[in-house]
């Protein structure tokens, strides 16, 4: 097909405009990012920057971290940017010595102290826990640091015996009475009363009551018929 002189023209400038775009689009891709400032490394994905090891983002720029002794680099973008070492804290900008007493030990933080076994912690000291007759260490960091033996009770400093009614046992908890009434029995104030069990039932399942046998249904303190 065979174009006019005029189609040709309009042809000629359609090309031109073209490549002028081209041109420009590619001079765009390739225009160079904005440098990061100084200190500063471009993210390897993305666009943007990072502070160098040992700097810190402060605004557009990058600003030096100032270690106080005893503390070291700790990699975070934001915050003091540093930590204090095993066995020292943070006290006013700084990292202080923490002090430990005698009869204790740093925890496995490193920023304060524990009494060993058989110490309180009293104010800045460790000291020995007294044990009253009848009583025993135990590994717990807090409270008296000490309980009774079985059948005893902590009473202030002591440990008292526990008065056991008949048809009781003893019980391993600390707390309570220290005992528990046998199967078939049920406690009554300082006592244990047997359970006074009805015709046509048994005792439940814990010793100290009773339910009616199938099909019985519980009426009053009794088991009737369906």
């Amino acid at each position: 097909m065979k174009l006019s002189h005029s189609a040709l023209r309009r042809w000629a400038r359609l090309l031109a405009a073209g490549s002028f775009l081209l041109v420009a689009g590619s001079a765009a891709a390739q225009a160079p990012a904005t440098p990061p400032p100084e200190n500063a490394s471009s993210r390897a994905y993305g666009d943007g920057w990072n502070c160098d090891a040992g700097f810190r983002e402060t605004g557009k720029q990058c600003e030096v971290i100032i270690l106080p002794d005893n503390a070291y680099l700790s990699g975070g973008t934001y915050g003091s940017g540093w930590e204090c070492h095993y066995g020292y804290r943070l006290e006013n900008n700084a990292c202080a010595l923490i002090l430990v007493p005698a009869n204790a030990y740093l925890d496995t933080s490193g920023t304060r102290w524990q009494c060993e076994r058989g110490y309180v912690a009293a104010g800045i000291a460790c000291t020995p826990i007294k044990v009253p007759e009848n009583g025993y260490l135990t590994s717990a960091g807090y409270g008296s640091g000490w309980a009774c033996d079985r059948g005893f009770r902590a009473s202030g400093s002591r440990c008292l015996p526990i008065s056991l009614p008949a048809n009781a046992y003893l019980t391993n908890s600390g707390s309570g009475t220290g005992w528990t009434c046998e199967r078939g029995y049920r406690a009554r104030g300082g006592i244990c009363d047997k359970v006074a069990v009805p015709e046509f039932a048994h005792l439940n399942s814990s010793g100290d009551g009773w339910q009616c046998h199938r099909p019985y249904r519980q009426v009053g303190t009794g088991c009737v018929a369906p």
